[in-house]
């Protein structure tokens, strides 16, 4: 998936943080909340924590956007910001927010088991400390839970997943992708 640094200076990805930066908070124009992590609510720090805008649907697939959504590949909602570990394990379809579309939440989930004790760098915590960890949105600022819901997906389809997660915690995820994928309008 597409990814822009939150320290780079390419005026398109200034305007891509800018853009997620009015979406989510409102203000284009505070730096502190041009980029915090939406699982660890932490903020890029020049020099140390890395906080990245990864798009749900790769920019490089624009051409196969879903067409029932009403918006493009560079819409905001397409978009969320990670701490720099936690997206690359997005990327990977190691890790994926499972969404409830009925209180506008998701949860974070660690799919594939190695990562547990691995360190969030910079944040004090390993990944099992943010496993299952539960995602509160607000109904007008938030990714899209259909482009969400079609990672975590892709994710639990992953031909690894079967030996990352226990199989209960994989039936029940399963479970709730099958039942929960949103329809809503707005997305």
């Amino acid at each position: 998936m597409a990814r822009t640094s939150a320290a780079s200076d390419t005026s398109s990805q200034q305007g891509l943080r800018q853009a997620l930066s009015a979406f989510y908070t409102g203000s284009p124009e505070s730096p502190e909340a041009l980029a915090k992590c939406a699982v660890t609510g932490m903020a890029h720090v020049p020099g140390g924590v890395r906080v990245v805008a990864e798009h749900l649907w790769p920019k490089s697939a624009a051409a196969t956007f879903p067409l029932e959504l009403k918006y493009g590949v560079n819409n905001p909602s397409n978009s969320i910001f990670f701490h720099q570990c936690i997206e690359k394990q997005f990327d990977q379809l190691r890790v994926c927010l499972v969404c409830n579309p009925f209180d506008i939440s998701a949860t974070f989930v660690v799919l594939d088991q190695e990562l547990l004790l691995q360190d969030v760098e910079g944040t004090g915590h390993d990944f099992k400390y943010l496993d299952k960890k539960y995602l509160k949105f607000d109904e007008d600022k938030r990714p899209s839970f259909q482009l969400l819901s079609r990672h975590a997906q892709q994710a639990f389809a992953h031909p690894g997943n079967k030996q990352w997660m226990p199989e209960e915690d994989l039936l029940s995820f399963k479970s709730v992708l099958q039942v929960g994928s949103p329809q809503k309008s707005a997305d």
